[in-house]
């Protein structure tokens, strides 16, 4: 086997970070779900994309500051994820 675009692929079912090494993308949002008590609570399901995207607390917080709490009301806004290269963690 000499094809190494087969073991690149993340093993993940999120959205990483070296999926926007490319550039920006920009999401619609499907749906919501919260599950309290978890390691990663937030599970937000992109249209077009097969992976949730997980928010950070801090990110979480943004969403709240900029959409309100009621995640039922972020179905249909859109987001841009992106990747900056400074950031390790």
């Amino acid at each position: 086997m000499n094809d190494m675009s087969q073991v690149i692929v993340p093993k993940s079912d999120q959205v990483n970070a070296d999926d926007l090494i490319a550039g920006p993308r920009t999401f619609t949002i499907e749906g919501v779900a919260i599950n309290p008590g978890t390691e990663q609570p937030v599970n937000i399901k992109l249209v077009g994309e097969p992976r949730v995207w997980r928010p950070c607390k801090s990110m979480s917080r943004v969403l709240v500051a900029a959409w309100g709490p009621d995640a039922k009301v972020y179905s249909g806004r859109s987001l841009t994820l992106y990747r900056d290269p400074k950031v390790k963690w």
